[in-house]
């Protein structure tokens, strides 16, 4: 297995999408930055009144989603990659147990995820701390260490689930357009759909998907928040298995 794995992280590492996926990461933390200073300046210049107003500088809000939306494309070139280019032939002649290839890929894609989660989570958490200052609430993000570190814990947890869950639908769907408009569904247009369902499958709806998991983790339904944590990821693996081993490359 650890050959397996071990090329795995070669193929990878020397796509090129890989690379550009993660420097993307660091124009969403510039950018927001950018925008939590503009904010930040804007309550400064505010009356009393209309400093209460203000939603905190919390640029995890942000980042967060966006994150979850390149590590989740991420997960998905890194198999489609296969199929597009045509190497997937030789990739089964050289590992004919398509589960074993499958779970290699998800290692490989974990591993990387959980860097670059990890890396982004606390840059935005300090740049956050920066932005803030000593401003109070509502600016001020979090009262304690403690909130912060856990907030930013289900933000990396959220981040690798949807990475696996992009592994999983490209082996299932075997398009990196079909992947790419799926995972973009999944985190931006379901949440739209989910807003107009009678109540109260709205908020219910609404509260496990994939882009409110990170507050639901530390609300105040975290064993729900974690079922769904790991049922996305589950399925998607699942499915992408099933295909994997049933159709022919």
């Amino acid at each position: 297995m650890s050959d397996v794995v071990a090329a795995q992280w070669l193929v990878v590492r020397s796509v090129r999408s890989t690379s550009w996926l993660l420097g993307s990461l660091v124009l969403v933390l510039a950018g927001t930055w950018g925008a939590g200073t503009l904010m930040v300046s804007a309550w400064d210049a505010a009356s009393a009144a209309d400093q209460a107003r203000f939603e905190s500088a919390d640029m995890t809000v942000i980042v967060g989603p966006l994150m979850q939306l390149v590590l989740g494309i991420l997960g998905a070139l890194a198999v489609t990659g296969e199929y597009r280019t045509g190497l997937i032939t030789t990739t089964l002649t050289a590992v004919p147990n398509r589960l074993r290839l499958l779970g290699a890929k998800a290692l490989v894609v974990a591993g990387l995820a959980t860097t670059a989660a990890v890396a982004v989570t606390v840059a935005s958490t300090l740049l956050t701390l920066q932005v803030a200052g000593d401003r109070p609430a509502p600016i001020e993000p979090w009262t304690s260490v403690g909130d912060a570190v856990a907030s930013g814990a289900a933000n990396v947890a959220v981040g690798i689930a949807a990475a696996l869950v992009g592994v999983g639908l490209g082996a299932a769907l075997r398009s990196s357009a079909g992947a790419v408009m799926a995972i973009a569904g999944l985190l931006f247009v379901a949440p739209v759909v989910a807003v107009y369902l009678p109540d109260p499958w709205d908020e219910r709806i609404f509260g496990v998907l994939p882009s409110s998991l990170p507050s639901q983790l530390t609300g105040d339904h975290p064993l729900w928040a974690a079922c769904a944590l790991i049922a996305y990821p589950l399925l998607a693996l699942t499915a992408g298995a099933l295909t994997l081993k049933n159709r022919d490359a």
